[in-house]
């Protein structure tokens, strides 16, 4: 059968501490780990960056990457992802007189800024074939 308590009552099977505001040191403990969690959290959200700079054989190939027209070598180009990990870059280049040339490279996304990773680019050279060679 249940009893019914008064609010300002402490039920003697509950610890004195549960009803007030102040925390001891041990209870305080659990608030900071929850608090460290979602700051751990929240970083693993962040976006990470990576750059590489792709230049040709020869000079002045379109490079399309995602099915854009991103520009022309030599060009550094960013990319940008939420989980850090390394990611597969698919480019294609194409330039009148030559092969249409698609290239892929494993790119690191390590970079927390664009700035960063722009910085310190991948270096990727991609040789075209002339058309009749």
């Amino acid at each position: 059968m249940l009893q019914s308590m008064s609010l300002t009552k402490i039920p003697n099977f509950m610890p004195k501490s549960l009803h007030t505001n102040k925390l001891t040191p041990l209870k305080r403990a659990p608030r900071k780990l929850i608090l460290l969690a979602i700051l751990v959290n929240l970083s693993a959200c962040a976006s990470h960056y990576g750059a590489a700079k792709i230049t040709s054989t020869p000079l002045g190939a379109q490079i399309i990457s995602d099915g854009i027209v991103a520009g022309t070598t030599p060009m550094t180009l960013r990319w940008k992802n939420a989980n850090g990990n390394r990611q597969t870059v698919i480019v294609k280049l194409k330039k009148a007189g030559y092969y249409e040339k698609t290239s892929s490279f494993w790119l690191e996304m390590r970079a927390r800024n664009a700035k960063s990773a722009l910085a310190n680019p991948l270096m990727i050279e991609i040789e075209m074939q002339k058309i009749g060679e």
